[in-house]
């Protein structure tokens, strides 16, 4: 039997939204009023989330062969969100169960095999209400919703292993997912309804053969599928939008990796192709208020490489006991197929939000007296802002440096020191870039140079 729970009580303030001339004036400033818009300051622009996560799962064994796992989970959020243009309240309430048998049989040491059947339903309660927002106050009553979401998921998995050398894995599932939906506020002449995106069957089937002890070969092709989330469905302009589709595609996946036969050196390689249909893409209309569209083909081709490298092996005669660097590198070749919204042809352009390159990079020191340091490195391409590719977040390097000590008062007790240096090059950069914004109001600039400390208590 084991437990989890997780509660959470955040607020943050929400000033960014600059354009780049004013970004370069002050990174600093809060969004100011544009147009019939008013600022993020007099608006007391913020969000406020207090959320409670709790989960219960059981395994039973019944057999040498036979496993049963069961588990229940569930959360509730309260969540305010004092905007620009309105005062949002919502509530979320949502409950889980997971259940599946897990057979496994060693035939012999030629053959293998396990299998998992089982079934997963989720079910969510949400009530949005928006109000207008007089100065951080909230105002008259915009609009009131409830949408109620379900999903139920019928899955079987078989994985074989043959001769020590060849695995084969194919599953299938099917799912449904629908939403319910009833408009509280304003009297509409048809308040409910019922969004469903159907029954789709989701096979995968994935290869994988050892060549030799170090060096394997793999191959997958699967459907994806991902229906549109309650936020896109009933977005900030306060209308629920019963036209946007789930997004589905192929992907195919051919990977190779190597390894050392002590795993001192490990190195990986993957190359993928999804041709994505109907997805979703953020829009923002004159208010500044998003909404969202499928925007038709998207085609995405990449490559995932990665390596790790234990550069000193754990040693106690040795000022650095352990050193291990870890790379991985992405590129990303995301094209829109033919995507036009109104007058505008986005056909062939960059997807907005993905930059081509991103690289990660990890130092971890040890040394004596259980003193270690951890440096790592992110690198970021320029990135697509609009559908247009007509404005780009600059490229940019962030590097960080953690030290702790780790002091064990027991067997069973620690406790964890630790200082950091974030953005320690200093760098101008923008994290949560707003997409196809309103009035250029791309940037939301990130934290300069800045430190950190603390303490965790292990017990």
């Amino acid at each position: 039997m084991r437990f989890l729970a997780l509660y959470s009580d955040l607020e943050y303030q929400t000033p960014g939204g600059l354009t780049q001339s004013q970004l370069e004036e002050n990174r600093r400033m809060s969004r100011p009023a544009s147009g019939p818009n008013p600022s993020a300051k007099s608006q007391n622009a913020r969000i406020y989330n207090e959320t409670f996560f709790g989960g219960i799962a059981h395994d039973a064994q019944i057999s040498d062969k036979l496993k049963h796992s069961i588990s229940i989970f569930g959360s509730t959020t309260d969540f305010e969100n004092p905007f620009i243009t309105n005062y949002e309240f919502r509530t979320e309430e949502n409950i889980g169960l997971r259940s599946y048998f897990s057979f496994k049989d060693d035939v012999n040491q030629n053959f293998k095999y396990q299998m998992q059947i089982g079934f997963e339903g989720q079910k969510g309660w949400n009530s949005i209400d928006n109000f207008d927002n007089n100065q951080g106050s909230v105002g008259s009553t915009q609009a009131k919703d409830n949408l109620d979401n379900s999903r139920v998921s019928y899955f079987y998995r078989a994985k074989a292993n043959l001769f020590k050398r060849w695995t084969i894995d194919a599953s299938l599932g099917l799912n449904q997912v629908k939403i319910d939906y009833r408009t509280r506020f304003p009297v509409v002449q048809n308040p409910e309804g019922e969004i469903s995106f159907g029954s789709i069957w989701m096979p995968r089937v994935a290869t994988s053969y050892l060549i030799n002890d170090g060096l394997a070969i793999r191959a997958s092709i699967s459907k994806g599928y991902s229906p549109p989330t309650i936020a896109e469905v009933r977005s900030s302009d306060n209308t629920i939008n019963t036209d946007l589709e789930a997004e589905t595609g192929v992907n195919y996946e051919l990977g190779l990796r190597y390894e050392t036969e002590n795993r001192r050196f490990i190195a990986d390689l993957s190359l993928y192709n999804y041709k994505m249909n109907n997805g979703i893409v953020r829009q923002l209309n004159d208010n500044g208020n998003e909404y969202y569209v499928n925007a038709g083909e998207i085609n995405q081709n990449g490559i995932e490489a990665s390596f790790w490298a234990n550069l000193i092996n754990e040693t106690e005669n040795r000022f650095i006991r352990n050193l291990k660097l870890k790379t991985a590198l992405t590129y990303n070749h995301y094209r829109f197929g033919t995507y036009k919204v109104k007058v505008n042809n986005f056909s062939d352009n960059k997807v907005t939000s993905v930059p081509d390159w991103v690289i990660n990079n990890s130092l971890l020191i040890k040394f004596p007296e259980n003193l270690n340091l951890n440096i790592s490195h992110h690198y970021t391409s320029d990135i697509p802002l609009n559908d247009a590719n007509t404005v780009y977040s600059k490229a940019y390097h962030l590097v960080q440096m953690k030290g702790s000590w780790k002091w064990n008062i027991t067997n069973k007790t620690q406790i964890d020191f630790f200082a950091g240096v974030d953005n320690l090059l200093n760098e101008n950069y923008s994290l949560g870039n707003d997409i196809n914004a309103y009035g250029q109001r791309y940037f939301n600039p990130a934290a300069k140079r800045n430190y950190y400390g603390g303490m965790k208590l292990i017990l």
